[in-house]
């Protein structure tokens, strides 16, 4: 199926609108007659719109706005940011409690939606009602690296209709790639917009570098439009597991038609997430792929929590610090983590992490994702 990439040269919401109206008549979307919609953006966790880390709500904003031109007018835009995310933050600090707001459109926190349960190769899979009941689902990714999956476009934005205990099982239970094919399998958007305008390089998916990479791209097909975007991130299909699955299960072409001078013009190479740990002097945050991102976030709020609360200045601080500058600290999280060589005070976080910390006689605190008070009482208490 067509993949059309379409120039925009930035957050303009006339020209975002023109976009759209491009590449609906570029793939034939035929929306006449339609009622309703569910829009789906990347709302991970809160941020900035011009972060790079969600959907920009101007996009959503223009495909409304294209969508009610066209007789549609029950529009709901909706996202189940990850686990342990404050939802309301999360809506208000994107910029899409304002937008909906502005629009009058209904703003649903999927984490919390009525749901309808459809067979998949797990059992059971609970999926928002109001997704299968409209007559259009249009998923709005946001071109992204990922250290979990390489890149989150299309199929990975998909891991947000889930329920909170869905995307735990998805780190937890289940392969990842695995999983997200399966999704893609249940669930069909009716067309796929990636806001690649300012993209996300790097330490993805919410600690990478902002790269203006000046496109939306366009498609019918999630499995066939995340291949194309792969080719315009200069990105191997080799590393992306659950896209070499669906080209070996025949769910994709892996040649789609390529539609859209921009391609061509603006296609450049993005830098993927390292592999090695994050380290500061002798502090080692060790990744895996099990893990899901909120246990690290859960840490770097303890820090920031330690930063403005002087009763840990004198208990955190001190004992942390020791570590860091004199020792050795490694934090593990996830599932099956290993141990590295040389290691010095280790700290397991995550109930997906208990196993290892107990095999190893490591210090653990538990959660899901852990609190940030917890983890600091931890280190506190470590000798």
């Amino acid at each position: 199926m067509t993949v059309f990439f379409d120039e925009v040269a930035g957050y303009h919401r006339p020209s975002i609108q023109d976009s759209i109206l491009r590449a609906f008549r570029e793939l034939g979307i035929d929306v006449n007659g339609k009622k309703s919609a569910f829009i789906k953006p990347n709302i991970v966790r809160p941020a900035k719109p011009n972060s790079c880390v969600v959907t920009h709500p101007l996009v959503v904003e223009a495909l409304v706005n294209v969508l009610r031109n066209f007789g549609v007018n029950q529009i709901t835009i909706g996202d189940g940011p990850a686990a342990g995310v404050d939802v309301n933050a999360a809506f208000k600090e994107s910029g899409y409690l304002a937008l909906a707001e502005k629009m009058r459109v209904r703003l649903l926190n999927i984490n919390e939606a009525e749901t309808v349960k459809e067979e998949w190769p797990y059992g059971l899979i609970e999926l928002p009602l109001e997704v299968i009941r409209s007559d259009l689902y249009i998923n709005v990714a946001k071109m992204k690296t990922h250290f979990h999956t390489g890149v989150t476009l299309s199929i990975k934005n998909q891991q947000g209709l889930l329920t909170p205990q869905a995307k735990k099982a998805n780190h937890r239970d289940y392969d990842l790639h695995e999983s997200l094919l399966s999704i893609a399998k249940v669930v069909h958007p009716t067309l796929i917009i990636i806001d690649a305008i300012h993209s996300m390089e790097g330490e993805g998916p919410t600690k990478g570098r902002k790269k203006h990479a000046k496109v939306i791209v366009y498609g019918e097909d999630m499995f066939e439009t995340d291949i194309a975007c792969c080719y315009f991130m200069g990105v191997p299909l080799s590393q992306i597991k659950y896209l070499s699955y669906a080209i070996e299960g025949g769910l994709g072409s892996s040649e789609p038609e390529i539609r859209g001078k921009a391609f061509t013009t603006h296609r450049t190479l993005f830098e993927m997430p390292s592999p090695r740990p994050k380290q500061i002097l002798n502090f080692y945050s060790w990744k895996n792929y099990r893990a899901c991102a909120e246990d690290e976030h859960s840490f770097e709020e303890a820090i920031h929590l330690a930063l403005i609360k002087p009763k840990y200045w004198f208990t955190f601080f001190p004992k942390f610090l020791y570590f860091v500058l004199f020792k050795r600290f490694d934090l593990l999280r996830g599932k099956e983590a290993r141990i590295p060589q040389d290691a010095g005070r280790i700290l397991c976080i995550g109930d997906c992490c208990r196993d290892v910390a107990s095999e190893n006689g490591a210090h653990f605190v538990p959660g899901c994702p852990p609190k940030p008070e917890d983890i600091l009482k931890t280190i506190a208490r470590m000798k």
